[in-house]
């Protein structure tokens, strides 16, 4: 487990996603491929309440901004921003340099913390071939990347 603040991060494992899984539904958003390999889950809890979900998948030195979630009761305080900032720190921990994401509903949102949107063509193989770029994801999805800032 590892602190952002008051945000706490904790990987899950196994039967521990049910919970991301209930809430990605109740979003509308993809949850059929959570246990692929590759795919690292967390759970976010502040206070020791749940407040939400993110995940990343590995793509060599890319990585895929999955599984979002904030839970109902904690939107509007930050929160959401506050896992992507996680993640996203996370992703430089594994070598990651660029982070790319699909979206129907939320560009403005993440154009706000540091992603532009790209054609889709511009995104590596690795990315669209994941199942969320070959088809969880509509081909009218927005394709977002960051770059990631690499220290000294």
């Amino acid at each position: 487990m590892t602190d952002d603040g008051d945000l706490r991060g904790m990987r899950l494992e196994g039967d521990e996603s049910d919970a991301l899984r209930a809430a990605l539904t109740a979003a509308g958003l993809p949850a059929d491929d959570i246990a692929e390999p590759g795919v690292l889950l967390f759970g976010f809890a502040r206070d020791r309440t749940a407040v939400g979900y993110g995940g990343l998948e590995l793509c060599g030195r890319d990585g895929l901004l999955r599984s979002v979630v904030v839970a109902a009761e904690a939107r509007g305080e930050g929160v959401g921003r506050g896992i992507v900032d996680w993640l996203l720190d996370h992703a430089v921990r594994l070598g990651c340099e660029r982070v790319w994401l699909f979206t129907t509903s939320a560009r403005g949102y993440f154009e706000a913390q540091g992603f532009a949107a790209v054609e889709r063509r511009e995104a590596p193989a690795s990315i669209l071939s994941t199942r969320q770029g070959a088809g969880l994801c509509p081909a009218t999805a927005t394709v977002m990347v960051r770059i990631l800032a690499r220290g000294p």
